[in-house]
């Protein structure tokens, strides 16, 4: 049937009669074309149109003033309505039901009182570039389990929206303009499921896409754009995929989520909304991952109520207030974004919010990188905060945030600033090139702060004020341009084990009243001064190492008084040759590393007389140290060694273990733990050793513990080893071996300990120096010299455990056992002597174990009188070396002085000089004890209680390298 066309004056009319439809269809291959269709008839009557099955097409018909619904397609029918207009009519324009499959296309579907299109049941089908209009329900609604197919429609004024989805409807949205409808442009509820893509959903008069109830969908693609309410909504327990969709100038908003919402928000532009680009209400619960979100007129982010999301990999910048404010009760987890160029803070966290955030970036935020405010318990790990105008991070409040492991530099004011009453633990941070002070703690704050490295400070490194009284261990405070620590006011705290060096003002100054706590502290290089305290200030000062601070390494204020004395007296000045040798070996070991930085800067000891000045070579302090937390402690813990605080130092490596350890607090990849372990285990090996020998009598504990850290580092780097052979894991590995030899060489002479006897103790140092001899054949004489050493020390530790009763001899005379390894011991300290005097001179402090041991060695078998002027050679080394209160020349102090006693009382006993029989056959009048002391001053021990003496073969453990002349 054809009309008379467009506008002919006399078109064809059909009219339906009565309830009756005007035209209803079940055949195939009809055609109805310019023809008006309306029904008249009673409310509620049938529709206009019925297509029961077939697939009729309609052209340019007008189905108008329908009752009821303009055209209903139901059953199995496929028909196709091409260039129609349906308008006017009281129900839906266009409903679609049961399992029909029509073609729509270029029709204008508008002004009806219902839908304007409307899918139900299983239905399909497409509809094409339709203009849906003016309808006062929803411009397109589906329902049931719909599928039908909308492309490049527009969709436009619906009194209830552009397009409703509910129940399980999963059809398909694709290049539609969705615009000025007075709700949603796109809503989604109950289970639907739809595909929404590139389409333009804009200048809504409420929200532009809302999902809600228990929907999901895939959302690719979109731009949504200046809506009145938010660009996205979502709320109740939906779950949708938002991805690569633009939402733009939402004046309520760019993405809200409310309620339960779930969902993944990935890779999306969300630019230049107000209140917040992102907000997070209710319990909601979604994943942003990879999204841009800029230029908002409001928060970047807003995460409040209870909100739980996680945002990862996006983009925040530009916002003018924060770029994410996290409030109420929020607990969200941010990891890996950029906040940047802020007008405000970049993250706010406030109230009593938590969360934890992770290896973001945040720079150049006008009010701070990171503000903490009212009682926030947040978690802040391997960030990078930077260039903050007012700040890095500012704690305020009652807050009790966690700062772990991240890298704070180049901000204004202060890298840190802990106010009010927070008490934060600020773990393993780097706050470095700040333009202010590196870390600021005022009012009454406290916290615990530990193995961070503040370094390159404009003011002071650490700034204390106020009324606060913080807790600080194992940071590393240096290369400032004004003092290294400055307590002001009534300030107070703890300070323990902390390095502070090459600042350029005082290294530490108290000033005002305050009165800290500083104990095992190492203060170097101060441009002004070490410990510096005003008139008025006070303290407990103990055991800190202060070095290399020119005439005021201690001070108390303008003038010089009894207090400084007694400040002194406190604390240990250790030689200037002690801390050269100390920086170069950390140097020397520095520039060995694979792509070690080689700049360098001159130390220099202005209280020694040398033609040089003392000048020491050394990297520069925050280079030598390095970025983890575990090697500015061991450089504390050296210095501590080497100081005599030999519990304290390895209370430090304890703690420093405990921090990086698999269940610590500071994280780091397992080949790198195990290397920092190894390290650490290697220089408690070496720490006890010297522990145990500056001790009058050796603790057998300590031994233990000496070779039970030898064993560990031994074990990790034979790892280390098998994994990457090269030249820095071999030498840790021979290190090791030389260490386990010493160690378990005095474990034998003191019969035994833990769970080694004197027997297995023997033969694990003989199998250790065994194979530290193999790695080293090509090595400098000075390695080489240590494993010579150590063999004299193995050889001798054998004969006192013989003497004692530890070990027993089977195959010759327990006295000929014993001198034949004094003699094999003293040829080898010979030996070892020779050739580090050749590298080091006689003032070193390796050259000076040997020449106490040939001292002791010299007593042991011709007399005391042949030892005396070694024993007194190593008392001059040492006072030299170490200073004369160090308990190293303490110990050989006590050795001296008691043998010269003995053979001054002999001699005025007797009126002749003294017997110089051997020791071994019962000679000297020195003691055991006195000789026991003198070896223990070399690294061996003396005897303790003896267990059942275990027999030995009485062979040379190894025979004597043939080392050239």
């Amino acid at each position: 049937a054809e009309g008379c066309g467009t506008g002919s004056a006399t078109p064809v009319v059909i009219t339906a009669r009565a309830d009756h439809p005007a035209v209803c269809s079940r055949v195939s291959g009809a055609l109805l074309r310019d023809v008006r269709i309306e029904h008249q008839g009673p409310f509620c009557s049938m529709a206009c149109v019925v297509i029961e099955a077939g697939n009729i097409k309609f052209e340019r018909c007008v189905v108008t003033g329908s009752v009821s619904i303009g055209i209903l397609i139901c059953g199995a029918a496929s028909p196709t309505l091409t260039g129609c207009e349906i308008l006017a009519c009281c129900g839906d324009g266009i409903k679609v039901a049961d399992c029909a499959r029509p073609e729509v296309h270029e029709c204008s579907v508008h002004d009806n009182d219902g839908f304007g299109i409307f899918c139900t049941g299983t239905s399909g089908g497409n509809f094409t570039q339709n203009q849906v209009f003016a309808n006062s329900n929803a411009g397109v609604a589906a329902r049931g389990t719909c599928f039908g197919s909308f492309q490049n429609n527009k969709v436009f004024d619906g009194k209830q929206g552009g397009f409703w989805l509910e129940e399980e409807a999963r059809c398909e949205l694709i290049g539609n303009d969705i615009y000025q409808n007075q709700k949603s442009g796109i809503q989604v509820g109950g289970y639907a499921d739809p595909m929404v893509q590139k389409n333009v959903v804009r200048d809504g008069l409420k929200g532009g896409i809302v999902v809600h109830d228990h929907a999901t969908g895939h959302f690719l693609n979109n731009e949504i754009m200046r809506n009145v309410m938010a660009g996205v909504g979502g709320t109740d327990s939906a779950c949708p995929l938002f991805h690569s969709n633009l939402v733009k100038d939402g004046r309520g908003g760019g993405i809200v989520l409310h309620e339960n919402c779930r969902g993944v928000f990935e890779k999306n532009q969300v630019i230049g909304n107000t209140h917040a680009g992102i907000g997070l209400k209710g319990a909601s619960n979604a994943l942003f991952d990879g999204n841009y979100v800029s230029d908002g007129s409001g928060y970047g982010v807003w995460i409040q109520e209870r909100a739980v999301s996680t945002l990862q990999n996006n983009v925040i910048e530009r916002n003018m207030r924060a770029g994410v404010v996290v409030t109420d009760n929020a607990d969200p987890v941010l990891a890996c974004n950029i906040i940047r160029d802020g007008k405000h803070a970049g993250l706010l966290i406030r109230h009593n919010a938590t969360g934890r955030f992770r290896q973001n970036t945040l720079s150049h935020n006008a009010h701070g990188n990171v503000v903490l405010l009212e009682q926030a318990s947040s978690e802040l790990v391997a960030n990078i905060i930077s260039h903050g105008a007012l700040g890095g991070i500012i704690i305020r409040g009652t807050t009790s945030v966690t700062v772990r492991g991240n890298t704070i530099c180049h901000n204004d004011g202060a890298n840190i600033a802990v106010l009010d009453n927070s008490n934060p633990t600020v773990d393993g941070n780097v706050l470095t090139n700040g333009a202010g002070r590196g870390l600021v703690i005022m009012d009454k704050a406290t916290g615990l702060y530990r193995f961070n490295m503040i370094r390159n400070s404009e003011l002071a490194g650490v700034y204390v004020g106020r009324q606060s009284s913080p807790e600080m261990i194992a940071n590393c405070v240096c290369d400032g341009k004004a003092a290294g620590i400055l307590f002001e006011d009534e300030a107070q705290g703890r300070f323990t084990y902390n390095i502070v060096c090459a600042n350029q003002n005082e290294g530490v100054a108290v000033h005002g009243k305050a009165h800290p706590t500083m104990e095992c502290n190492v203060v170097l290089q101060g441009g002004h001064g070490g410990i510096w305290l005003d008139a008025n200030a006070a303290g407990t000062f103990r055991g800190n190492v202060v070095e290399d601070s020119g005439t005021n390494a201690y001070r108390c204020g303008t003038t010089t008084t009894a207090n400084e004395w007694r400040l002194a007296e406190r604390n240990t000045n250790t030689a200037p040759a002690a801390l050269a040798e100390v920086l170069s070996e950390w140097a020397e070991e520095k520039m060995r590393t694979p792509g070690a930085n080689k700049k360098v800067i001159l130390v220099q000891n202005p209280d020694t007389d040398s033609p040089g000045g003392g000048v020491a070579m050394a990297t520069q302090c925050s280079e030598l140290l390095g970025l983890d937390p575990s090697r500015s402690c061991m450089l504390v813990a050296r210095f501590l060694g080497d100081a005599g605080q030999f519990e304290d130092a390895e209370e430090l490596i304890t703690i420093t273990k405990g921090f990086i350890g698999e269940n610590g607090p500071f994280k780091m990849e397992p080949a790198m733990r195990s290397q920092q372990w190894a390290d650490m285990s290697l220089h408690c090996a070496e720490l006890l050793n010297k522990w145990a020998a500056s001790s009058p009598e050796y603790s057998k504990d300590i031994m233990i513990r000496a070779a039970e850290y030898a064993v560990d580092a031994v074990e990790v780097f034979s790892n280390l080893m098998t994994m990457e052979e090269n030249d820095l894991n071999e030498r840790k590995y021979s290190e090791g071996l030389y260490w386990m030899g010493l160690n378990f060489a005095t474990l034998c002479r003191l019969g035994g300990g833990g769970k080694w006897s004197t027997q297995q103790a023997y033969d694990v140092a003989n199998s250790s120096l065994s194979d530290c001899q193999k790695l080293r054949v090509t090595a400098p004489d000075e390695r080489r010299a240590e494993v010579i050493f150590a063999q004299g020390v193995l050889c001798f530790c054998k004969a006192e455990a013989v003497l004692s009763g530890f070990l027993r001899s089977t195959k010759m005379d327990k006295e000929q056992l014993v001198e034949r390894k004094y003699m094999q011991a003293l040829q080898l300290f010979e030996h070892a002597n020779q050739l580090w005097t050749g590298v080091y001179g006689e003032k070193h402090l390796e050259t000076v174990k040997a020449i106490t041991m040939i001292g002791t060695l010299l007593h042991r078998l011709q007399g005391a009188q042949a030892g005396m002027e070694w024993y007194r050679k190593e008392l001059k080394i040492r006072e030299e070396l170490q200073g004369e209160m160090h308990p190293r020349t303490q110990q050989a102090r006590r050795m001296y002085t008691s043998l010269l006693d003995a053979k001054l009382q002999a001699e005025r006993r007797a009126g002749a000089p003294h017997n110089q029989a051997g020791v071994v056959r019962g000679g000297s009048s020195a003691s055991q004890s006195q000789i026991s002391a003198a070896a223990a001053a070399a690294g061996v021990a003396g005897p303790s209680s003896a267990p059942s003496p275990m027999a030995v073969d009485g062979q040379a453990p190894n025979p004597p390298p043939a080392f050239p002349k």
